[in-house]
């Protein structure tokens, strides 16, 4: 079996962070935004301006339960027996204030199975991330962050599209890319691309 190096997304992925947002905004501030519109470049939908609203959800992500969201019992079962086998890191566009509280969970649910914490913050490229490290595999409901991959020069087999979510829901993805709608598909994946 192969030894991979396998990128992982944090927010959507690792842990379920919109669903909170959205649930945590409209009991807060109002607002019509729903799952389905939640990653929408129209800001109307939150019922204010663009840098109110990254100011609102700032103020969120200070919360009690913001700082509590973990992987499931799933995620960790998965993650943990991958990493017996390959080399596992976490790649977020998460900010670098939020590396601590970010690390914590790590360490609290995933301990000694990522060997480093990667953040991009908005505009940084995964692509170049999984390029520095040698990637074989990302795995991220983003599909902006895994074409920048490819085009980085990720294997396109190891392009992983990831969750059941409705901004994951493309009617087409480019062949290059492959559709993992749960971490049970993402095992068969890796254990597949180990193998080859």
């Amino acid at each position: 079996m192969k030894r991979l190096v396998i990128a992982v997304d944090c927010d959507d992925v690792l842990v379920r962070t919109t669903p909170y947002f959205v649930h945590a905004y409209t009991q807060t501030y109002g607002g019509a935004v729903t799952l389905d519109r939640a990653h929408d470049a129209d800001y109307g939908m939150w019922g204010t301006d663009k840098l109110t609203l990254e100011k609102r959800l700032a103020e969120l992500m200070e919360t009690d339960e913001y700082k509590s969201i973990s992987p499931t019992a799933e995620e960790v079962e998965v993650l943990s027996e991958m990493s017996r086998h390959h080399e596992l890191h976490v790649i977020t566009a998460r900010r670098p204030h939020e590396r601590e509280l970010t690390q914590h969970m790590l360490d609290t649910y995933l301990p000694g199975v990522f060997t480093s914490l990667e953040l991009v913050g908005f505009t940084g490229s995964k692509g170049e991330v999984c390029q520095r490290i040698g990637a074989d595999v990302l795995i991220d409901d983003n599909l902006r962050h895994l074409e920048d991959a490819v085009r980085e020069g990720l294997p396109q087999s190891g392009a992983l599209l990831f969750g059941d979510y409705p901004w994951t829901a493309y009617e087409s993805i480019p062949e290059a890319l492959t559709r993992c709608l749960n971490w049970a598909d993402v095992a068969k994946e890796i254990q597949d691309l180990a193998q080859h």
